[in-house]
């Protein structure tokens, strides 16, 4: 019993070469064919260049014993994304004594006034002080009396 299953384990080994190669062979000429199909599109970029004509090329008859699978072509899959959500504004106002008061706007006047005093400004802190009114800052570490801004 053991020879005969050897036997078919060896028939059904050659058998699955055999279609291994076939499809092998499919494979191929399905991508000379794919090539074919876009020789003609090279030729168009190439209209300048001179054509050579290439002897025909001779081929041994293609014997056929099954059918080839066809491979289909898979196509990438889409990914949804969903919608973006819209950015949210926020804006800090400081109400003091009836009074608003931007903090942006006082950041912005504190470095146009260190930019003033010092052209190549790498660190500016600001200290709002409502008591008298006014924004002092330090320029680069360093603060002074006069680096003040009115609010």
């Amino acid at each position: 019993m053991e020879k005969k299953t050897k036997a078919t384990e060896v028939k059904k080994d050659a058998a699955l070469k055999e279609s291994f190669a076939e499809i092998k062979k499919a494979v191929a000429e399905t991508a000379k064919a794919a090539e074919k199909k876009a020789a003609p599109a090279k030729e168009a970029v190439k209209a300048e260049a001179p054509k050579k004509e290439a002897a025909p090329k001779k081929t041994a008859p293609v014997k056929k014993t099954a059918p080839a699978k066809k491979t289909e072509e898979k196509k990438p899959v889409e990914k949804k994304t969903a919608p973006a959500k819209a950015e949210v504004k926020t804006a800090v106002t400081l109400q003091i004594d009836g009074k608003d008061f931007d903090p942006a706007k006082i950041v912005a006047d504190a470095q146009k006034a260190a930019e003033k005093i010092k052209k190549d400004v790498k660190d500016v802190h600001v200290y709002i002080n409502v008591n008298d009114q006014a924004a002092y800052f330090t320029v680069d570490g360093e603060g002074k009396p006069e680096y003040r801004v009115n609010l």
